[in-house]
């Protein structure tokens, strides 16, 4: 094309045009060192905040289904509470789900429904409908795999032997159900150090395994083996330590306290979590002696299912689609469905992480603009040194359309080769971004980014999407910014400008 190639010629370096030149090439420093700043910056943020909602979810799921205020004032949930073939207390989702009938109750051994209660939602067939495995039907069919998930709380005790001197950790802890089928747990798994392994029991298997696909907690003679945040670690809790988890449980006379022997079998990253550092894993059966002493609707337990599938930004659709299915059910009202953006102990944090890096994207376009003014002065005085070669040109007969192209394409090459060297730069710095964090850590004295938040791995991949947004803005800024001197160009008349230079 003729006109691109005459604004190549134009941009060539040339020592009759020295000032030009200088410009030009300062434009172009600018651009790329923006390029480079903005994709570094947003290659590793982006980086962390993905490794943060991976790690979340690891620990969570995409999606959850949790029983409403509803289902614990429902006739299917109340029912175990007066039923002998459920012990009379309140079942779990799990043990709901393993429950041959979804009504227990038998009127000529079980004492008499209270009046106030409300009456039980029935399907087509006149039976209680099964709330329960209804949902988790539904949870299924949407995502890839579903599971039940049980919290409680309980105090956790450990006791540390180092060198013949015994101390003691304890705090009030969250215990969660360790989920065989999870394997996304695998990228929170913080490896063992040597001092794990020498304080490992003789005999033991190493910490959590994977077998036949599933992740497996050891197996610990009289104790039960529990998954510690990493914090614990940083205490000096190691592998093989033991403990044990008390909590209360009613009886006839009073609440009397009861002890859980454990042992530690590894740690896991719990990210940004709030509720991360306190969280516990452990077996499932564990969970259920826990949650026996209380009623769950109370609010001390909690309860739902888990929905996984690999690409989690899919969250929203198989939200929708739960929801869907649960209203074609006719059991909407007796769960709340949530994606990982919507959980009350992640919500705010998200919603920060998010309401930054939109604020960080304006003033990135800021600074884009600034950095492609350059390119407006470099080409008007282009465009006044050109004067004569644009009065021969349009003489010869090319269009104000044609002279307005030459300055416009002057624009657009100066933002892509700004671009190109910008992302050549961010490469570089990505590829050695360890080495160069090292240096900066040692200048300042302390840990550039603290690997108790950040993790212990700095990102070093360059986003696609940070790409994409940087390369797009600063083309178009640069072609606008060639729009002012091009229609200088454009409204030239050949025969003033030959005429002013006679």
């Amino acid at each position: 094309m003729f006109e691109l190639s005459v604004a190549c010629k134009y941009l060539i370096p040339r020592w009759r045009q020295l000032s030009v030149s200088i410009i030009s090439l300062v434009s172009i420093l600018v651009i790329s060192l923006v390029v480079w700043l903005i994709l570094v910056f947003f290659s590793v943020t982006n980086g962390l905040e993905k490794n943060w909602v991976d790690k979340l979810i690891a620990l969570t799921a995409p999606v959850r289904v949790t029983p409403t205020e509803a289902y614990y004032n429902s006739y299917y949930y109340q029912i175990d509470s007066i039923s002998e073939a459920s012990d009379y207390t309140y079942q779990s989702l799990r043990e709901k789900a393993l429950a041959d009938g979804s009504d227990p109750y038998d009127p000529d051994y079980d004492e008499e429904l209270p009046p106030f209660w409300v009456q039980p939602d029935l399907d087509e067939n006149g039976k209680v409908k099964d709330l329960v495995k209804l949902a988790y039907q539904a949870a299924l069919e949407s995502g890839e795999t579903a599971s039940f998930f049980d919290t409680a709380v309980g105090n956790l005790q450990l006791m540390l032997n180092r060198n013949g001197m015994q101390s003691q950790i304890s705090q009030t802890a969250y215990l969660g159900s360790f989920d065989p089928s999870n394997h996304d747990l695998k990228k929170t798994l913080v490896s063992l150090s040597n001092e794990d392994l020498a304080n490992q029991p003789s005999g033991s298997p190493l910490a959590i395994q994977e077998v036949d696909g599933k992740m497996v907690l050891p197996t610990f003679p009289g104790s039960e083996a529990v998954l510690l945040p990493k914090n614990f670690r940083e205490a000096g809790v190691l592998v093989g330590d033991r403990g044990i988890i008390t909590y209360h449980a009613p009886t006839t006379s009073a609440l009397q306290e009861q002890q859980i022997p454990i042992r530690v079998a590894g740690f896991y990253d719990q990210g940004v979590i709030p509720i991360g550092g306190r969280f516990v894993w452990v077996r499932p059966e564990l969970i259920a002696m826990v949650s026996t002493a209380y009623d769950m609707s109370a609010g001390s337990t909690s309860t739902g299912i888990d929905v996984r599938f690999d690409d989690y930004e899919r969250a929203p659709e198989v939200k929708r689609a739960i929801e869907q299915k649960l209203e074609n059910l006719g059991i909407a009202a007796y769960w709340k469905v949530e994606t990982f953006r919507d959980y009350a102990f992640t919500k705010d944090l998200l919603e920060q992480l998010m309401s930054q890096r939109n604020l960080f994207s304006i003033i990135s376009i800021v600074i884009i603009i600034v950095a492609c003014s350059n390119i407006v002065s470099m080409l008007i005085i282009l465009v006044n040194d050109k004067r004569t070669e644009i009065g021969i040109l349009r003489s010869m007969g090319a269009s104000s359309k044609s002279i307005a192209s030459i300055f416009g394409f002057c624009g657009l090459i100066m933002g892509l080769l700004g671009s190109l060297i910008g992302i050549g730069l961010a490469l570089l710095t990505l590829q050695n971004i360890h080495a160069l964090i090292n240096f900066i850590s040692y200048l300042q004295g302390h840990e550039l980014f603290n690997s108790h938040f950040y993790g212990e791995v700095i990102p070093n991949q360059l986003s696609g999407e940070a790409l994409t947004f940087v390369t797009v803005a600063t083309v178009i800024t640069s072609l606008i910014s060639g729009i002012i001197p091009a229609m200088k160009a454009s409204l030239m008349r050949p025969a003033e400008i030959l005429r002013s230079e006679s």
